[in-house]
């Protein structure tokens, strides 16, 4: 089949996803696609042989990860499926899968038709030679295997981020164990696409909205299957803007003033359908379908945001959906998106991994912003061969997931060995230069694709505090930091006893016993970082431990957020909570546990995170008895509203009781991060007190409450 390329200088390459985005038919139209979900057969083999005539197969559900439908298997498994199909001389079809975790390779009727590595990819063959008329025999090779124990966290292969080796992988990231539960197989659709004499192919379609001084430009290039009768005419419609224009090699629409796209709380995240159909005698031979959007993003020499030329703070949280992918619907990804609005989250950090399309989708529906990791987790073989796959996948990650426009940035790899200084201490072989010529190989590629959003080269251990767990003291968050980018900070907190008898099995119990410890060390539990560091009490009971682990994570969660939030521009422009839910049933850093109920922890953030928020600035939680106790009363508006004459009031209670209350006036403006006063309480006795704040517009509305609490300790 003679393929045509059309070519023109663009930056991003945006894949088609799924089904629902590919019009099954439109007036005269003779395009179709097919799904081939469903049960096929499974041969766990571990074996790269082609399988025997005499192989017991065994069945499977596709799209799925081989583990949640009951196989827990690494290495090589075979899938095999038997499908019906029309094909004629003239019709063009292709074959597209989703996603393969890891390694794929694809057989029709006996034919190679070709290989592919990485996981996230949709990837595509033409099979218009090799489709027969009736009956066909689809045969599939998946490869997932696991990384050799020696090569963590140094000289890993696989590029699978998070899925291959990481502290929430089943196991943990240190343990012999921390590659069960294998994320391999076939958990994207696979589908099978027709059209009559040419193909628009989607993994090839082009788009890129480029601002110009009044107008944007829509640029289009196709590749296309097959061959193009004479006289084809391209017709494409953007919202109310539409034309036609002879079969040419790039098409560049003009739009006038487009409604923008905007985050959640600042505006409507507007989109509109790209339609570009090829049309022949009022014929649609081809057609294809994008969802875009106009949006103007800019990150500043010191990492200060703004969107659409409006400042803006990132308030986020890292996010892990599942360990296999195939377990979330649209339904599970739209439950989690909310849960992050509501928690006045406006960003969300997609940690190590890339994630289903249809999550960025409806981010992009949503007005949930994206920072996009490349899936590279601490370190990598430094070999031409590693270097080379990388880079091809970075690539696929921008060409494919550049079409949502509610990425806003690239992240390339997290905490890789020439950044992470801590990995001296626990490697003899540490090479401080280790995978830094890899990185700034990804960067160039990246920026050779990526003309439109700002692009890290890695994720910096010094962007990640991790005060009160791994270091220092919880309380330090309440000191100055010199760091623009805090892309994590948080603590574990234990799930309800009625989630951890799920995830154990049985009748969760305080452990007390090293054999009952490693049970929950493999569900994530990190034992010394909780007692040693932390210094959380353990109690005498079950339920104290987890109300201890609890509102251990809730406090941190909102001195850290309310700290940074403070130090708004000066320096910091994003923060970032680790991490919204437990991705597999797990005693993890969750705010909200496997089965989505949130802890403590999540209304401590939705709290900290509110657009406009009293914040009291804290350096403590006991006093001694005597001290002289003084709290710095803010006033932080993320909004663009101005109240004029707002009312700032702070009442200190203590056994139900108030014992002091205080009111002011003051203008509380747009983009305002202000210290207004401070206040100093009155003499207080032994006891638990509870400080509340809150802002009221002029006519006595209220807009926004806080809450601190402390203890003043008896006389020694």
């Amino acid at each position: 089949m003679k393929r045509l390329v059309w070519a023109v200088i663009m930056v991003w390459v945006l894949l088609l996803q799924g089904c629902s985005s590919i019009p099954s038919s439109q007036p005269d139209s003779v395009s179709k696609t097919g799904s081939l979900a469903g049960q096929w057969e499974f041969l766990p083999s571990g074996s790269e042989a082609m399988p025997a005539a005499k192989a017991v197969w065994q069945t499977i559900n596709i799209p799925s990860n081989w583990y949640t439908q009951g196989y827990d298997h690494h290495g090589v498994a075979w899938y095999r499926l038997k499908f019906n199909a029309n094909t004629s001389p003239e019709t063009v079809s292709t074959l597209h899968f989703g996603g393969v975790d890891y390694f794929a390779a694809v057989w029709l009727n006996g034919q190679k038709l070709g290989s592919h590595e990485g996981y996230f990819q949709e990837f595509a063959f033409d099979i218009s030679q090799h489709l027969k008329a009736g009956e066909n025999i689809l045969l599939v090779r998946v490869n997932s295997p696991q990384e050799k124990a020696e090569d963590y966290s140094l000289r890993k292969r696989l590029i699978k981020g998070i899925f291959s080796h990481h502290d929430t992988r089943p196991g943990g990231a240190w343990s012999d164990r921390g590659q069960e539960q294998n994320t391999g197989g076939i958990w994207g659709e696979v589908r099978l696409r027709q059209t009559q004499q040419v193909q628009l192919e989607p993994k090839r379609v082009q788009v890129q909205p480029v601002q110009g001084l009044e107008q944007w430009q829509v640029l289009v290039a196709l590749d296309v299957l097959g061959e193009l009768p004479a006289n084809t005419k391209l017709q494409w419609q953007i919202g109310a803007w539409r034309g036609e224009t002879p079969a040419r090699q790039s098409l560049s629409i003009t739009v006038s003033n487009p409604k923008l796209w905007n985050p959640h709380g600042y505006g409507n995240p507007n989109l509109y359908k790209l339609t570009v159909s090829a049309v022949h005698d009022g014929k649609v031979l081809d057609t294809f379908e994008r969802t875009i959007g106009f949006r103007k993003i800019r990150r500043s020499p010191q990492e200060i945001w703004s969107i659409n030329d409006q400042r803006i703070q990132l308030k986020g949280t890292n996010y892990i959906a599942s360990q296999w992918l195939s377990e979330m619907s649209s339904a599970d990804f739209r439950r989690d998106i909310q849960l992050m609005l509501d928690a006045n989250i406006n960003t969300v950090r997609v940690h190590a991994h890339v994630t289903a399309p249809e999550f960025y989708r409806l981010c992009d529906e949503m007005g949930l912003m994206v920072w996009q990791d490349f899936p590279l987790q601490w370190g990598y073989q430094d070999t031409p061969e590693f270097h080379q796959q990388a880079v091809s996948q970075v690539g696929d990650m921008i060409r494919q997931f550049g079409q949502y426009t509610s990425i806003i940035q690239w992240t390339l790899h997290n905490e890789p060995p020439w950044d992470a200084d801590w990995m001296k201490w626990k490697y003899k072989d540490y090479n401080p230069q280790q995978n830094k010529v890899l990185d700034n190989k990804l960067h160039r590629a990246a920026l050779a694709l990526e003309k439109t959003r700002p692009i890290s080269m890695i994720s910096s251990t010094k962007e990640h505090p991790w005060l009160g767990w791994y270091s220092g003291h919880w309380l330090d968050y309440a000191k100055p930091t010199k760091t623009a980018t805090i892309a994590e900070f948080g603590a574990q907190a234990l799930p309800d006893k009625a989630t951890l008898r799920k995830i154990l099995g049985h009748e969760a119990e305080l452990p007390t016993t090293d054999a009952a410890w490693e049970a929950w060390a493999f569900h994530n539990f990190q034992r010394k970082e909780t007692l040693e560091i932390a210094k959380i009490p353990q109690g005498k009971t079950l339920d104290e431990f987890i109300d201890n682990t609890q509102q251990y994570q809730a406090r941190l969660n909102q001195l850290a957020a309310e700290s940074y939030r403070r130090q708004a521009y000066r320096p910091v422009g994003a923060l970032f909570q680790f991490m919204l839910v437990e991705d597999w049933a797990s005693m993890n850093w969750g705010m909200v546990d496997f089965w989505r109920k949130p802890k403590p922890g999540y209304y401590a953030l939705q709290r900290a995170y509110q657009p406009i928020l009293p914040s009291l600035a804290w350096n403590k939680v006991d006093y001694a008895a005597g001290e002289t106790i003084t709290f710095g009363a803010w006033a932080l508006n993320d909004s663009a509203a101005n109240y004029p004459n707002a009312r700032y009031a702070i009442k200190l209670l203590g056994d139900k009781q108030t014992l002091d209350a205080q009111t002011w006036a003051f203008n509380l403006t747009a983009d305002m991060h202000q210290h207004l006063r401070d206040y100093t309480a009155p003499a207080l006795d032994a006891g638990e007190y509870r400080l509340e704040a809150a802002i009221h517009d002029a006519q006595g509305n209220l807009l926004s409450s806080n809450e601190y609490r402390f203890t003043v300790q008896p006389q020694q």
